[in-house]
């Protein structure tokens, strides 16, 4: 495919599509940051509406907390006036116990109406002039209705009725809220009777209405207050009273336990709905906001975004008339040379001239082609390490010169008749010979610490009372794997040069530690230290050139088997520069070797 062809498919997919998805998904993010935004709103105004009502019946509560232990409340339940309703005279204490009863009335203006029943079913009723919905029934009815039961399980407390709730009760006229509380006597505690309050829903309405603005900076919003079972109590706009939710939408809103916001139809719009629960009987208040007048602002947003994608195309197609085919030039001229590079010609370079970004292309090109012959050079000089470090390690996997040692100790011990420890030595001679002389370059970290323990104890009774060991290595370390022969090159070292000239005893302590993606080693001796120089050359810290040179009077020579740059060399080129040997020495404070290789799980070989 020609590449003019495939720049402008790439304009079309790369350009014209994402625009249009641009557009798409910015209109779906700012409806979704609409809806959060308004909720958010909501869920404020929602609170300030709930506590206000919260609020209005806590002092309608305390209304009659005071009220229940007053005498125009004690008084007529305790006077017994049930027991001669025909007496003249108690029908005038009757009246006058109503007439003091229409205090209550005027310590709040929402309160309607009050209700006392005697325990005898004797009624005393004081109410205003205005219509009200309750009728009282007689004490015999009221009795056997649900309610009653829970105002007795109450003990006292009140227990409230909304409007249309129980509407055999309260009545359907007006919408009230109903109170019923059983009455104590303040003296024995006993029960005495039960009072019914009614209250207007004037002033509730009222709070609904405050909050209900519209506007150029506000929304027209409707307020619902429903009972559990999804029944509107109280519309703010008195259509949808006494009627259920459930006709109105299909979201229970009315089972909120505490705040919820959902974009979802209403009647036959779309709206914004919003419940807040009022911790009373399950009481829930409900905001309903049209769509349509949420998003009016939004049309202008989209608008704007309409407009920047025609602009962004417009620009993008003079773009790509105007300057694609310059760029399509520079790009085909780099292909050819790269083709060139293909081939094996890494002096290759392309010629740059100009001040676009077609000149760092081709600067970009030139830098990659140098990179890439340095790596290879890099490359070449790794294999060559890596080989002559492969060629120590088969030069030390049977070392003479300590072979002929440790035989000679063998048949000194024989002469000796201690065949138990000829029986050790031979044993751990035959360990060590087994791990040096295997095929495989990667073994158990078992196998390398018994190869090494089978060392330590043979140089130990070559060199009795020169050096002690200690071996600290987790059983979970056990399990993974590690290049052979890391370890023991490490300690022959400590051996042969670090406690040479010591004049305490010298001291071997080798541990594991497994941490995270890691199996760390850690090799300490309290020999004779490195100096500055020896350090940087096991810490890689000195020119390749000095490090090639071979030393045979330093610890790094041929003559001590791997040496420990070798061993750093092997585990760098297996495991990758993540990984390795690290080295902490001074002069007269011994050294500390750190060599860290990957969890690499593995079974014992051999």
């Amino acid at each position: 495919m020609n590449l003019r062809l495939k720049l402008f498919a790439a304009f079309i997919g790369l350009i014209v599509i994402p625009l249009i998805c641009l557009g798409i998904v910015s209109f779906l993010n700012s409806e979704h940051l609409l809806e959060k935004k308004y909720s958010e709103q909501t869920e404020i105004t929602l609170k300030a509406v709930g506590g206000n009502i919260r609020y209005f019946f806590k002092e309608l509560d305390q209304i009659t907390d005071a009220s229940i232990t007053s005498s125009p409340v004690q008084d007529p339940l305790k006077s017994g006036l049930g027991m001669t309703k025909n007496d003249a005279s108690a029908l005038i204490a009757r009246a006058q116990a109503e007439k003091s009863l229409t205090r209550i009335l005027f310590q709040h203006p929402a309160i309607s109406i009050v209700v006392l029943y005697s325990r005898e079913g004797t009624q005393f009723v004081a109410s205003r002039n205005d219509p009200t919905t309750f009728r009282p029934i007689s004490y015999e009815r009221l009795k056997v209705h649900s309610i009653y039961a829970q105002v007795l399980e109450n003990n006292g407390l009140p227990v409230w009725i909304g409007p249309y709730e129980e509407q055999g009760l309260t009545g359907d006229d007006l919408p009230l809220f109903t109170q019923m509380r059983l009455v104590k006597d303040v003296e024995s505690f006993n029960d005495i009777g039960m009072m019914v309050t009614q209250y207007k829903t004037d002033e509730v309405d009222r709070m609904l209405q405050d909050f209900t603005l519209s506007g150029t900076d506000h929304t027209e919003t409707r307020y619902l207050i429903v009972n559990r079972d999804g029944l509107v109590m109280i519309d703010s706009e008195h259509h949808l009273e006494g009627q259920s939710l459930s006709s109105q939408t299909r979201e229970q809103l009315n089972a909120t336990t505490r705040y919820t916001s959902l974009r979802a139809p209403f009647g036959k719009e779309d709206a914004l709905l919003s419940a807040y629960n009022l911790d009373r009987n399950g009481w829930v208040l409900v905001s309903v906001k049209s769509w349509q007048s949420l998003t009016s602002e939004n049309i202008r947003f989209v608008q704007w975004i309409g407009g920047i994608t025609l602009l962004c195309l417009l620009s993008a197609v003079l773009f790509n008339m105007l300057f694609v085919n310059r760029v399509a030039k520079a790009i085909i001229r780099v292909v050819r040379k790269m083709r060139l590079v293909e081939q094996g010609l890494l002096d290759t370079r392309v010629t740059a001239s100009g001040r676009d970004e077609t000149v760092l292309l081709a600067k970009s090109f030139n830098s990659m082609v140098e990179t890439i012959g340095r790596l290879l050079r890099e490359v070449r000089v790794e294999q060559e390490r890596k080989q002559r470090a492969e060629m120590m390690l088969m030069q030390a996997q049977i070392k003479p010169h300590f072979l002929f040692n440790t035989l000679e100790s063998i048949n000194a011990l024989a002469a000796q008749n201690d065949g138990r420890k000829v029986m050790l030595m031979v044993r751990r001679l035959s360990n060590l010979l087994r791990t040096s002389m295997h095929q495989a370059e990667v073994i158990t970290v078992r196998q390398e610490i018994e190869h090494v323990h089978s060392y330590l104890e043979i140089q130990d009774y070559r060199f009795e009372g020169m050096f002690s060991f200690e071996l600290n290595i987790p059983e979970a370390a056990f399990e993974y794997t590690i290049l052979k022969l890391t370890l023991q090159p490490l300690v022959e070292n400590s051996i042969q040069h670090g406690f040479e000239g010591l004049t305490e005893l010298g001291i071997i302590h080798i541990s594991a530690e497994v941490i995270n993606g890691a199996v760390v080693f850690m090799i300490r001796d309290n020999g004779i230290g490195m100096n500055e120089q020896a350090l940087k050359r096991l810490n890689g810290f000195e020119p390749e050139a000095a490090r090639r040179q071979p030393d045979p009077t330093s610890a790094f020579g041929e003559h001590n088997g791997l040496g420990l740059r070798n061993v750093a060399d092997r585990l760098r080129i297996h495991y990758g520069p993540a990984y390795g040997m690290k080295v902490c020495s001074s002069p007269g404070f011994g050294t500390v070797i750190r060599i860290t290789i990957p969890r690499i799980r593995g079974e014992r070989i051999g």
